[in-house]
């Protein structure tokens, strides 16, 4: 598809103008404007685009239309569904979505929607990636627990994404940035063959060259890590005033500490390698908030029952003191936005 095929100057005066703000990073209000020239208006833009919504069906409605108008490849960044819960939720379709586009934006995506919820929660700073390439090594012996540490489960056969299993020196994984799940067949540490596969079929696909992996979880645990958060769940759990409280608070940090793999998100506001959203956005990106108004009494309403949740969990015991940072401080990311 031809890119670029409509201009600022090619729609109208007013819009060259608004262009040479962007250009010069003035912040710009635009008023009157109809939902198709909202996407235009995203799509022309020279420099990477963050085009935030109010809610995730926004949020992809946007990315098809500014990909329809651009030709460029535009990515969603979702918001994970639970935050303050220490249990993993039973579906991580959510923070697969949301990790495929927070990794499209660290490596310069031209164009990303997201929903406001997605840009207030916390970020991994860095996103683990394994590369496979037909013809090179890699460590076979090493590649499971890399591929535990990087989120993804082992299993007898791949079913969801987020699996992987191995069968001799053949690894079937299903990558969380991937349409298909693919099988990669091995000699050694020497990879020979990428076969991406049909789940429902198993029918061969097309073969690649080459393969990205995406880590399957945004939780990273140093091992210089474990004594400060070791001390940090002993100091939380003491902060509980009730015997029912402290005691389920316990059972929370006993269960987190007991884990082979500390990669529950309830952690994140305590690891280094968890930052906020203008920490990762590249320096030159726009930044478009469709709706403003609408956006702003959304991002209220998200603190307000962000702080009321927290509160009525930390009575059971089952939210620590931290965990109210899984939110970056509200004053703090209005800041940023000036």
């Amino acid at each position: 598809m031809k890119r670029n095929f409509f201009t600022f100057e090619q729609i109208g005066e007013e819009y060259a103008l608004y262009a040479e703000d962007i250009r010069r990073g003035t912040p710009t209000a635009v008023f009157g404007v109809s939902e198709p020239m909202k996407y235009l208006l995203a799509a022309m833009s020279e420099l990477p685009v963050v085009y935030v919504t109010a809610d995730g069906v926004s949020a992809r409605k946007a990315a098809e239309n500014i990909a329809a108008l651009s030709g460029k490849n535009v990515s969603v960044l979702a918001a994970k569904d639970e935050v303050l819960l220490y249990r993993k939720a039973l579906s991580k379709d959510s923070l697969f979505r949301r990790l495929d586009g927070i990794y499209a934006l660290q490596q310069g995506a031209e164009i990303v929607t997201a929903e406001i919820d997605a840009l207030i929660q916390l970020f991994p700073k860095k996103l683990p990636v394994l590369h496979f390439k037909e013809g090179e090594e890699t460590d076979f012996f090493e590649l499971p627990k890399t591929l535990v540490k990087m989120g993804y489960t082992r299993a007898y056969e791949v079913e969801t994404k987020g699996v992987f299993a191995l069968r001799g020196d053949i690894l079937d994984i299903y990558p969380i940035n991937a349409d298909n799940p693919v099988r990669i067949d091995f000699f050694g540490d020497l990879v020979e063959k990428i076969k991406p596969y049909d789940l429902a079929t198993g029918d061969r696909l097309a073969p690649v060259k080459e393969l990205d992996i995406l880590a399957a979880t945004d939780v990273f645990v140093n091992e210089r890590e474990l004594p400060f958060i070791r001390t940090a769940l002993e100091k939380a759990t003491k902060k509980f005033k009730t015997a029912e409280s402290y005691t389920r608070a316990c059972t929370i940090a006993d269960e987190l500490l007991a884990q082979e793999e500390l990669d529950s998100a309830f952690l994140m506001p305590l690891l280094e390698n968890s930052t906020d959203f203008f920490s990762i956005l590249p320096k030159d990106a726009v930044v478009v908030f469709d709706e403003s108004k609408t956006l702003w009494d959304k991002f209220n309403a998200l603190y307000q029952e962000h702080e009321e949740r927290f509160h009525r969990l930390q009575e059971g015991g089952e939210a620590f003191d931290f965990t109210l940072s899984q939110y970056v401080e509200k004053q703090a990311f209005l800041n940023n936005l000036q």
